[in-house]
């Protein structure tokens, strides 16, 4: 390949850059919450097929959008 096909990445975060990041970021998570804050973990909610179509998944579910108010001005 040449270089074209292949091109380097400088501004790439290494594995000791990512993890210094979680530490930190697990840091500032727990004195957020020894000073009384509540974080929400929020979960994967998964889709309800009985009530709407795969194609409609797939689409986003275009045509129940089209029925808000206000969608068509």
């Amino acid at each position: 390949m040449t270089s074209i096909h292949a091109q380097p990445v400088f501004d790439a975060a290494t594995a000791r850059e990512k993890a210094q990041q979680a530490e930190q970021l697990a840091a500032e998570i727990a004195a957020f919450q020894r000073g009384g804050g509540k974080v929400q973990i929020l979960g994967n909610t998964p889709i309800d097929t009985t009530s709407i179509s795969r194609r409609q998944v797939v689409e986003g579910g275009a045509d129940r959008r089209k029925a808000k108010k206000g969608a068509n001005e």
